[in-house]
């Protein structure tokens, strides 16, 4: 299969970057496979950039003689293992590269995030107070039954969402969260204006799995598309535990440094 191909002009429509794609017999490697493997190593050489649109499926299934069935199949692989997304109406775009996002105590999202020069953007899904269940509670260590704000989001890098959360914060310790939040979207910003200056991660735990139909929409995915979810907890400087988090990520979106 010859990969030496010239960069797509980046017109929705144009098909010349796949010029060098000649397949080998189907008895080697599965049709479906090997356009999988193309379209990958021209993502991977830079051929087809981050952001770019693909041709449209019927132009590019004529390019390639092959059935949209066929494909498909190859775009789906893509897509489920976060290398493409599709925008339902629009298209199929290639991915951002991963950012990078250093761990480290009482930094703010914007600034933990090495996006490159990525706008980092926020949309507020959920907030608001409710009695905290016997999880809540084992987070937070308070009794079950007593008050805690939830707080569900969706981040994006230039418009691409990376990150859904679910933040659980005791209550007491935060009369004006809303109020305060509601100025730049900032939980940091909620927890210096109730005087807790400084805080600390306690825990951070990471564990893989797929998608969800809920967390696919809203992260712009396939269902069944690998993801991360981590789980943290973090502390004011007295150990009293402020915050207890749950994030869903998309496997190629974010390195994580420690």
């Amino acid at each position: 299969m010859n990969r030496s191909v010239r960069p797509p002009s980046g017109r929705s429509g144009d098909v010349s970057g796949f010029d060098g794609l000649v397949f080998r017999p189907r008895t080697d490697t599965p049709i479906w496979q090997q356009i999988y493997a193309y379209i990958l190593a021209l993502i991977d050489s830079g051929c087809l950039q981050a952001g770019s649109q693909l041709p449209g499926e019927v132009h590019l299934a004529e390019k390639l003689g092959v059935t949209r069935i066929t494909l498909r199949r190859a775009l789906q692989q893509l897509q489920q293992e976060g290398h493409l997304t599709s925008r339902k109406g629009v298209g199929v775009f290639v991915r951002s590269l991963p950012s990078a996002l250093i761990v480290r105590d009482g930094s703010r999202f914007a600034e933990s995030l090495r996006a490159d020069g990525k706008n980092v953007s926020t949309q507020t899904l959920f907030l608001d107070r409710e009695p905290a269940d016997a999880e809540m509670a084992a987070q937070l260590r308070s009794p079950v039954g007593s008050p805690v704000i939830r707080l569900r989001r969706v981040r994006s890098a230039d418009g691409q969402p990376i990150y859904i959360s679910t933040k659980v914060f005791p209550a007491d310790r935060l009369a004006d969260f809303e109020v305060v939040y509601a100025r730049r979207q900032s939980v940091t910003d909620a927890f210096v204006a109730h005087g807790i200056q400084k805080y600390r991660r306690v825990e951070t735990r990471i564990s893989g799995g797929f998608a969800t139909a809920e967390e696919a929409h809203l992260l712009q995915l396939t269902p069944g598309t690998p993801v991360f979810r981590t789980s943290s907890i973090n502390a004011d400087a007295s150990g009293n535990r402020i915050e207890w988090a749950r994030g869903c990520w998309l496997l190629t979106s974010v390195d994580f440094v420690f």
